[in-house]
């Protein structure tokens, strides 16, 4: 009886052993999965990129309220973005009429009463350009896509092979401040805030002041630089080359078919000089603001399309985290069960 109590004793003992082992190896399991779940917590970033493409998940409620708040966010950009895609097309259906209307509108008038003489053609002279005024127009406001950067694009083409020939005064306070930097010496001055819409008072009392800005620096010639409309998804950058007044005079005294008596040569000479900068000028501006707002319709349709991406792209990686962590809340559930 002493022996058949012994030997049950120490079964029983060893099923004590064999139990304590068959824990410790669950228990240094779980720990071993604790010590791993740290290292990925320790070491997740919290940001867009390590969310979407690491495998490891975070699987803290932090990073899914983190993933939460950037798709509200990109949310909101794409509505803001498609509201200011509408806006910009309404606007550019207005700037597209006032093109129409007014895109010949004193242009090529007085250049073609210069072409027209005969006497004029004989007696003219190419005028010697020591140095031009260039006119780049940008807008003041941005999100209108890369019209503005070509136009310094072309400003700085220009400029990098003879610095001294040039000065520059710029319209639109994105030119400005593009310019503001690498062209410090040449920025003379620059005209920005312009009222909305355009019209031809403004204009030409701007050319006046552009004429101005060029006889009190001895500049030669005008060059205004501008985007040209074409269509509603792309413009062309074009330069309009003016004459000088005194240039501008000299030719005029040849003109003889066109001659009146009043009012007298020189102050028609004043007035036709006055009629063929502001005309011009007017064109650009009208085709710029075109091409600006056409420009601004295209980027904000790009920024909705990219945010709708990206939108997607953040509630796949919602969605795999809440999965992943779903799943290991039932793993855990599973285990405590088991282990009970």
């Amino acid at each position: 009886a002493e022996d058949g109590i012994r030997d049950a004793q120490e079964s029983r003992g060893l099923g004590d052993v064999y139990k304590r082992q068959i824990n410790a190896e669950y228990m240094g399991k779980e720990f071993f999965v604790l010590i791993k779940l740290q290292h990925m917590l320790k070491n997740t970033q919290f940001g867009f990129k390590s969310l979407v493409n690491q495998n490891a998940y975070n699987f803290s409620s932090g990073a899914l309220k983190i993933l939460k708040i950037r798709m509200r966010t990109v949310s909101s950009i794409g509505k803001i973005t498609k509201a200011m895609k509408m806006v910009a097309a309404s606007k550019m259906r207005g700037e597209l009429q006032r093109l129409e209307k007014g895109k010949k509108f004193g242009v090529g008038t007085v250049s073609t009463i210069l072409a027209n003489e005969s006497y004029l053609q004989k007696k003219k002279t190419t005028p010697v350009v020591k140095r031009t005024l260039l006119v780049p127009i940008t807008s003041d406001r941005g999100l209108c896509g890369g019209i503005n950067s070509g136009i310094v694009r072309e400003v700085k083409s220009i400029i990098v092979n003879n610095r001294d020939s040039y000065r520059i005064l710029a319209i639109g306070e994105k030119g400005t401040t593009a310019l503001l930097r690498p062209c410090p010496d040449l920025l003379l001055k620059s005209i920005s805030e312009l009222p909305s819409p355009v019209n031809f008072m403004i204009t030409s009392s701007i050319a006046s002041q552009i004429v101005q800005t060029a006889e009190a620096n001895a500049c030669d010639g005008v060059s205004v630089i501008y985007n040209e409309f074409k269509t509603a998804i792309s413009s062309v950058i074009r330069r309009q080359e003016w004459l000088s007044q005194k240039a501008f005079a000299q030719q005029f005294k040849y003109v003889v078919r066109h001659d009146t008596s009043e009012p007298e040569k020189e102050y028609a000479s004043q007035y036709y000089y006055e009629l063929y900068i502001a005309g011009q000028f007017y064109n650009a501006m009208l085709n710029n603001l075109a091409s600006e707002q056409s420009a601004r319709m295209n980027a904000m349709e790009n920024a909705s399309k990219n945010a709708g991406e990206l939108l997607q792209k953040i509630m796949l990686a919602y969605n795999k985290a809440r999965q992943a962590k779903i799943t290991m809340e039932l793993c855990e559930i599973i285990s405590g069960a088991a282990a009970v």
